[in-house]
């Protein structure tokens, strides 16, 4: 949770996408406490020489960035993947000290934070620790769980799925002959991940689930 807005879960109603972004935003920020892909970094204190300042853009293209009463975020792409980070103040940037919790996901947030480090000192590392990346066949498989909720919301059934998303020529069998068939089985299967993920399942995600 973010310092200074209500609990998450206030009110019996949680919100793990931060709710103060748009929802056509183009890119998510997720809130850090369930993103061990969000580097913290904070001022470190007075009396530490840390060298010369950093400019979070020279870590990657920036892909996103908002700035409010909790400090600034930015989404950063790399070699890795896409990587957040938050500057709780002004400071952060000039003199960083990195936050770590130690949470369910201390390891991946020290691995991010050891290669933000070795990124400094002039290493070529991702930043981004590899349980957290996507490959190419996940991407797609998100994708095509994202596109079959999305039909679900909208009404879709199996046949929908099999013949927009699968793209199976068995989705123009008749009705009998479309029961029994793979296409329709594959679709339901799809159907059932897609609404799990949309329903909390994308934590796990977050944390390389």
């Amino acid at each position: 949770m973010k310092p200074g807005r209500t609990s998450p879960t206030a009110g019996g109603c949680g919100f793990f996408y931060d709710p103060d972004t748009p929802a056509t935003h183009e890119r998510a920020f997720w809130l850090p406490e369930h993103s061990p892909g969000t580097l913290i970094l904070t001022s470190a204190p007075a009396g530490f020489d840390l060298g010369v300042a950093f400019d979070p853009a020279a870590l990657g293209p920036v892909l996103a960035e908002r700035a409010d009463a909790n400090g600034r975020e930015l989404v950063i792409r790399d070699t890795s993947g896409e990587v957040h980070i938050w500057l709780l103040d002004e400071g952060a940037a000039r003199h960083p000290s990195v936050i770590l919790p130690r949470d369910g996901a201390f390891r991946l947030r020290l691995d991010l934070a050891s290669r933000f480090v070795r990124r400094l000192l002039g290493q070529r590392v991702g930043l981004l620790p590899p349980k957290l990346r996507l490959t190419d066949f996940q991407r797609h498989r998100y994708i095509q769980l994202l596109r079959a909720a999305d039909l679900a919301e909208e009404g879709g059934g199996p046949r929908d799925v099999a013949a927009q998303i699968l793209r199976s020529q068995q989705a123009e069998l008749p009705a009998i002959e479309f029961k029994d068939s793979a296409a329709r089985k594959q679709a339901e299967r799809l159907i059932k991940q897609a609404l799990e993920l949309v329903n909390r399942g994308y934590l796990k995600l977050l944390r390389g689930g």
